[in-house]
């Protein structure tokens, strides 16, 4: 899109969705490389895609990785809720599994859909949004 893309959502639901998945690609992306946003609009809906480079959903993980309780931190034999790699930053290195149920959950209230895909060399998330006229 060359302008503004008005869609169906509320701006800090909004806001919080973005956070929670650009957290999550920040934490688990290759050292060094890019996280890619792009933005798409039809008539009738936008799609953002969010893409970081780095290791896949493990497959167990991709149908039920925005179910309550679900982390994929326990990828490198450590139990799921706990990411040896996660720093200190306000939760210890805990990860509850809280915040991509949040995604869906705001996505669903604003009327949109969240979906994630593994994708050669890394994971995307897309979020699906009403546009509004």
């Amino acid at each position: 899109p060359t302008g503004p893309l008005p869609v169906r959502a509320d701006e800090f639901s909004l806001e919080d969705v973005v956070t929670h998945i650009l957290r999550n690609a920040d934490r688990l992306r290759t050292p060094g490389t890019s996280i890619d946003i792009t933005l798409a609009g039809d008539g009738g809906s936008a799609q953002v895609d969010i893409f970081n480079q780095g290791p896949p959903v493990a497959a167990d993980l991709i149908d039920r990785i925005f179910d309550y309780g679900v982390s994929s931190a326990g990828a490198d034999g450590l139990p799921a809720s706990v990411d040896a790699d996660a720093g200190t930053g306000g939760n210890g290195g805990l990860h509850r599994g809280q915040g991509l149920f949040v995604v869906r959950t705001y996505m669903a209230k604003m009327g949109g859909t969240v979906a994630v895909a593994n994708r050669d060399g890394g994971v995307a998330f897309t979020l699906m949004l009403q546009r509004t006229m």
